[in-house]
């Protein structure tokens, strides 16, 4: 074993060589672009509230717009948020330098690694669902129950004849192929079409992911009457930032923010004030 001398020694080498820049002094090019035009610009995801809202009521943006407001207010510039649709979108106006940062609840994955970087995830997810009360066995009879039956995707494999509605071409699509591989499983082009479908009792039950799950009972919590919430973890899925594949010294300084927001516990305040709270809804 080294001495404590050279081990010091040997871990500041180690970081000299691990850490892009340390002794080149390389800045990051996004980071002079955003602070020469004093501007950062941020897509979000146009139809995932509480992620972005649209006409929002006062003090409740959304939670990636916050997050967003969040590194503008650290860098000391101005905010630019441009809503859009899909990934595809995202990657492009990253891709062209139109924006610096996809803020959109969105997952990575291998896929999407091709097209841009990922931050370090600042949520967990996980593919969840509202199951029709309906097609569940019914509780024991006369008994105290202390364990929830069905806690997660994984406890429903026993139980025959559920039909899903999902997303299609999405990660929880995915895992509903891979899980439940006998069962039918009806995907559709937006998450509002497959919730449809649950309600019009075409299927048992409305596979997405946890957040939207929950956010959706915060919009109408008369759906628990009904429908059976299962948000108990089965996989991770990562909800991260993304960034246009050409700036790592960019990728270390977002990774250094969330770090820092997930300490200082802003991460936690904001899961609490957009899926532990309505507020954020409008009233019609």
């Amino acid at each position: 074993m080294l001495p404590v001398h050279l081990r010091f020694v040997w871990k500041i080498a180690l970081f000299i060589l691990l850490v892009p820049g340390f002794l080149k002094g390389q800045t990051s090019p996004t980071l002079e672009k955003i602070k020469k035009t004093k501007t950062l610009t941020v897509s979000v995801n146009e139809f995932y509230d509480p992620f972005y809202i649209e006409n929002p009521n006062d003090f409740f943006p959304g939670l990636d717009v916050e997050l967003a407001q969040e590194y503008a207010k650290f860098l000391d510039v101005d905010l630019k948020i441009i809503p859009l649709r899909t990934f595809d979108q995202h990657a492009r106006m990253l891709e062209k330098g139109d924006t610096q940062i996809a803020m959109a609840g969105i997952s990575s994955s291998i896929n999407r690694f091709r097209d841009v970087y990922f931050t370090d995830p600042y949520l967990i997810s996980t593919p969840a669902a509202l199951v029709n009360r309906t097609a569940l066995p019914p509780e024991p009879e006369g008994q105290i129950v202390t364990v929830q039956l069905f806690r997660n995707l994984n406890d429903l494999t026993n139980i025959t004849g559920v039909s899903y509605s999902v997303l299609a071409n999405s990660s929880n699509h995915q895992f509903l192929r891979d899980a439940f591989p006998k069962a039918q499983v009806f995907s559709y082009f937006t998450n509002e079409a497959a919730l449809s479908e649950l309600k019009k009792n075409n299927v048992n039950a409305f596979v997405a992911d946890s957040f939207y799950i929950q956010a959706l009972l915060q919009k109408d919590s008369s759906l628990r009457a009904n429908y059976l919430p299962i948000l108990g973890v089965v996989q991770e899925d990562h909800i991260s930032m993304a960034l246009a594949k050409r700036d790592i010294e960019f990728l270390y300084h977002l990774n250094f923010f969330i770090k820092e927001l997930k300490r200082t516990g802003k991460i936690q305040q904001l899961i609490n004030k957009y899926f532990k709270s309505n507020k954020w809804v409008k009233k019609e």
